[in-house]
C-alpha cells in the first residue's frame, strides 16, 4: 500500500496503529523530501506497529516494480486539490530542515518519545486539555489492525512509520510508554533571555525587551544567517503538533513566535523581508487551524473500507486547535505586537502592514479578540511573557 503521484518536495506522513475495537495508538509522523522520480519505501513493522527504513539493496526491487506499475492498483493517488494548501504550510521546509530536526535514525515523531509536558509549560486550560486528549490515544493493543494514514494532511489508504531506539530515557512521560523506533525531533534551544557580560543594566534591560538583538544573534548562530530557515523551523515545528500531535512541536512554534513577536527594530527596519514571510506563514497557519470545516476543494476522497476519512486526522486536531489558540499566549503577544506597529505605521512597509492586518482581522473575526482595547487579555498571573526582572551578576548599581 502507498501512494502515487507526490510531487517533488516535503511532505509530511501521519498514521495511527488501530486495534480490531476501534482503538488508535499515538500519532506517529515523519517528515520526507523528495526528488522528481523519486520512490520512497519504508516497511511495516508488525511488531512495533511503524513503518521503518530499509537499505538501498533492499528497496531497489519495490522501486523497480513501482516504475513497473506493478503495485498501481494498490497506490492511492496523492490530493492535488489541496497540495496548494499544503504548499503555503510547509514553503520554507527544505531538505536541509527536514534533515537537520527530525529524529535519527529514521525520523519518527511521537508524543512518546517527548519529555514530560510539565516541562514544556502547559500554562493555559486549553494546554492542558490539549494533553488530556494526546493521552486519551496511547494504550495500543496488541491485537492491531490497519493503520489510517495521512500524507500531508489528507486521509490515504492505510501504512505506518519507521525504526530508531530511544534518545532520552530520563525524561519520558510516565503515561505514555516509548516505543522503540521512534525519537525526538532535534529543535534549535532558542534563549528566553539575554544576558551580555560587560553591558550595563540598561542596556541588559533594552536588549530584553526588543528581542531584535537576540534574533540577529539567533539567526547568525543557528540559521547561518538565513531567516528562511528559521521559518522552515517554525513551520516544521506547526505541522508536528498540528498533524503530528507532538507538544515538543507546538513548544517550539510558539518560543519562535515569542521571538519574532517579541522585535520591535526588526520589523521596522533590519528584517522587514523575514517579517512579511513570517507574518505570511503565521496567517496561512491561522487560517488552517481556525478554519471549522474544511473548504470545499479540501474535502476528503471517499471513504475506504477499513480505513477513517477527514482531512483532519482521526482526532480531530483542527477543532482542538481552535479550541487552544482562543485561549493562548498569541493575544498577548499579538497585542503588543499590533500595538508597536501602530506606534510606527508612518514607518512601516506597506507589504508588512497588508498582511500584519489580515492576522489581525482573522483573530478578531474567528475568536472575537479586539486589538483596540488597550491590555486586551493581559493577565500577567498567567502570562509567562510578562515582564521579567533581569537579574545581574556582580553589578554594582
Amino acid at each position: 500500500m502507498g501512494v502515487k503521484m507526490l510531487p517533488p518536495g516535503t511532505h509530511l506522513v501521519s498514521y495511527n496503529a488501530a486495534s480490531r475495537t476501534g482503538d488508535f495508538s499515538p500519532t506517529t509522523s515523519f517528515f520526507v523530501h523528495l526528488a522528481p522520480g523519486e520512490v520512497y519505501i519504508r516497511r511495516w513493522n508488525h511488531e512495533q506497529e511503524l513503518l521503518e527504513d530499509i537499505s538501498a539493496d533492499e528497496a531497489e526491487p519495490y522501486a523497480a516494480g513501482v516504475r513497473r506499475f506493478d503495485f498501481d492498483q494498490n497506490l492511492a493517488p496523492y490530493n492535488l486539490h489541496a497540495y496548494q494548501q499544503w504548499q503555503n504550510l510547509s514553503s520554507y521546509i527544505s531538505k536541509q530542515t527536514v534533515s537537520k530536526l527530525s529524529p535519527l535514525p529514521s525520523g519518527n515523531i511521537s508524543i512518546t518519545a517527548e519529555a514530560d509536558p510539565a516541562h514544556l509549560k502547559p500554562v493555559t486550560l486549553a494546554e492542558k486539555q490539549l494533553y488530556a486528549q494526546l493521552q486519551e490515544g496511547h494504550s495500543t493493543s496488541t491485537e492491531s489492525g490497519s493503520a489510517p494514514m495521512q500524507v500531508d494532511g489528507q486521509q490515504q489508504p492505510q501504512t505506518a512509520a519507521s525504526d530508531r531506539a530511544q534518545d532520552m530515557h530520563s525524561m519520558q512521560t510516565p503515561d505514555l510508554t516509548p516505543r522503540e523506533g521512534v525519537g525526538r525531533c532535534y529543535y534549535t534551544q532558542l534563549p528566553r533571555l539575554v544576558k551580555v557580560a560587560g553591558m550595563t543594566p540598561q542596556q541588559l534591560t533594552a536588549l530584553n525587551l526588543d528581542k531584535t538583538g537576540m534574533l540577529h544573534q539567533v539567526l547568525q548562530k543557528h540559521y547561518s544567517g538565513s531567516g528562511d530557515e528559521l521559518l522552515g523551523e517554525l513551520q516544521f515545528s506547526f505541522l508536528a503538533f498540528l498533524m503530528g500531535q507532538s507538544l515538543e512541536g507546538f513548544a517550539q512554534w510558539k518560543a519562535i513566535i515569542h521571538l519574532l513577536l517579541g522585535c520591535e527594530e526588526a520589523p521596522i527596519r533590519s528584517h522587514v523581508q523575514l517579517f512579511i514571510k513570517a507574518l505570511r506563514c503565521l496567517l496561512c497557519q491561522l487560517q488552517h487551524s481556525l478554519t471549522q470545516e474544511p473548504a470545499k476543494e479540501l474535502e476528503a476522497p471517499p471513504e475506504v473500507e477499513g480505513q477513517a476519512s477527514g482531512v483532519d486526522g482521526p482526532f480531530g486536531m483542527t477543532s482542538l486547535v481552535e479550541e487552544f489558540l482562543a485561549d493562548s499566549f498569541l493575544q498577548q503577544l499579538f497585542a503588543k505586537y499590533f500595538a508597536m506597529l501602530a506606534d510606527e505605521a508612518p514607518l512601516l512597509n506597506t507589504q508588512l502592514q497588508s498582511v500584519s492586518k489580515q492576522v489581525q482581522q482573522l483573530l478578531e473575526q474567528k475568536l472575537g479578540w479586539d486589538f483596540q482595547v488597550q491590555g486586551v487579555g493581559q493577565d500577567d498571573d498567567e502570562d509567562e511573557y510578562a515582564p521579567v526582572v533581569v537579574q545581574l551578576d556582580n553589578v554594582t548599581l
